[in-house]
């Protein structure tokens, strides 16, 4: 599409200006990510500076499209009045293709670990595939670039998704509460919405866990559209929340943790798929990868990959990036665990998974600075009780004091050294390892930088740890 091609579709719009023969590569709302091929949206409404637009003409911004007038400025508007409507004009005529199946994943944790093990099934049995989430955009299980957001704007969504030709893709996003509830997905085909589990995250954002809940029933309640399949974890402490709302909309449902899609470890481990039981042999997972594993299978039945098929997949799966990620400490006999649980569920979950009745792993963790700070209480706690020995360290501080969240949580487990540098800290506990021991580093997993005031530094747990035991 050419930016002289808008006043076809827009047609009632005011153009101020003149419209390039230029080809527009990418439809935006951010405007830090412009160049001169780029069509900034501009919506009133959303207390858009004009420092904002002056910066990205700066960068060569050549055309906005916009609810409002801006005077004295040199560049082509093009003036509407219902914006919404026009930019899904232009997008459906840009890329009228949407993917062969689209599936959004949400859950407080295990989104990224189901994602991945989705995507892996896909391409072994030749399945294309498009993931977008907190890790990054990938296609077909290659890495293309980074990601600001786990649900980005829904410009940037339908543009990934869809195209200008026929689109053979498994689309596969991770469904944030944020990204539901301000609307991410309004135009976007869901054809199979999966919840993972459920529980306190964001609370700086919802306010209350019911909220936070109510965001993620969106998935199935607004935007999952009505021929499609929920599929649900049976685990769910509101599992009768999520299965009323999809009832109600006479959906198809796959329940995983029990009925349609689970684990059973007797002798051996067994997998039960539609009342049908399969043995299963060469599966090195732990629990938690076995619960996002389920979901993933369940996710693979709905897009017609066979049982028999995906059972054959299975031996060839790996971790998601800092996702469970180990590192075998040869000279000490030990393990370092690198993982990015980050809310008090998933730190108690990963503790308990490599605990037994004579044995606790050793911990690196702290809290994230401008986030729901009522959980720092919660997880140090856990901390405390499930955590042989504890390092309090900075996690992302922002532009809170690192001092005050680590205060806190030594508060609540008194036994923790406190060691303000997570790098000192990651070698400390490192140095203190005992022999058949267990180190998890957790609450940053992936993540390549850590974030002190306004500035990303780089930083990588498991580079940092890796390169320690050299």
């Amino acid at each position: 599409m050419l930016f002289c091609d808008i006043q076809k579709i827009c047609i009632n719009a005011k153009i101020v200006g003149k419209l390039s023969k230029k080809k527009i590569k990418f439809i935006t709302d951010h405007s830090k990510e412009v160049s001169s091929n780029t069509l900034l949206v501009i919506n009133k409404e959303k207390n858009f500076k004009k420092k904002y637009l002056k910066d990205a003409i700066s960068n060569g911004l050549n055309t906005i499209l916009t609810n409002i007038y801006f005077k004295n400025i040199s560049i082509t508007q093009v003036i509407v009045e219902d914006l919404k409507s026009e930019v899904n004009k232009l997008l459906n005529v840009r890329q009228p293709f949407s993917p062969k199946k689209s599936i959004a994943i949400t859950g407080t944790n295990g989104k990224t670990s189901v994602s991945f093990y989705l995507a892996q099934i896909c391409k072994i049995n030749n399945f294309k595939t498009k993931i977008s989430g907190t890790i990054g955009y990938y296609k077909n299980y290659k890495k293309i670039r980074e990601a600001s957001l786990t649900t980005p704007s829904n410009l940037e969504l339908y543009q990934f998704a869809y195209s200008s030709r026929k689109n053979d893709n498994i689309f596969i996003s991770e469904a944030s509460s944020h990204g539901l509830q301000q609307g991410r997905y309004h135009n976007l085909k869901i054809d199979i919405a999966a919840i993972t589990n459920l529980s306190r995250d964001h609370l700086d954002y919802h306010k209350t866990f019911k909220n936070y809940m109510q965001s993620k029933l969106l998935l199935f309640s607004k935007f999952l559209n009505n021929r499609g399949t929920a599929i649900i974890n049976s685990r769910l402490k509101n599992y009768k929340n999520f299965l009323s709302e999809v009832k109600s909309r006479n959906l198809k449902i796959i329940i995983f943790g029990s009925k349609d899609v689970f684990f059973e470890q007797k002798k051996y481990l067994k997998l039960h798929i539609y009342k049908k039981i399969y043995n299963i042999k060469n599966l090195n997972m732990n629990k938690i990868q076995m619960e996002n594993l389920e979901c993933s299978i369940a996710c693979a039945l709905a897009i017609k990959i066979s049982p028999k098929k995906i059972i054959e997949s299975l031996e060839k799966l790996r971790s998601a990036p800092g996702r469970f990620e180990e590192i075998n400490y040869k000279n000490k006999s030990s393990k370092i665990i690198i993982d990015y649980a980050h809310t008090p569920d998933a730190l108690q979950i990963l503790l308990e998974t490599y605990s037994s009745n004579l044995f606790k792993p050793s911990l690196v963790f702290g809290c994230g600075g401008e986030r729901d700070k009522g959980k720092r209480k919660k997880m140090a706690l856990i901390a405390n009780k499930y955590a042989e020995r504890v390092y309090i360290t900075d996690d992302n501080p922002r532009n809170e004091n690192p001092s005050l969240i680590r205060k806190t949580l030594k508060k609540y487990c008194s036994k923790a050294k406190d060691i303000p540098n997570r790098r000192q800290a990651i070698h400390t506990a490192i140095s203190e390892i005992n022999k058949n021991d267990i180190l998890i580093i957790a609450g940053k997993g992936h993540e390549k930088f850590q974030i002190i005031k306004n500035k990303n530094y780089l930083f990588d747990d498991y580079k940092i740890a890796k390169n320690f035991i050299k």
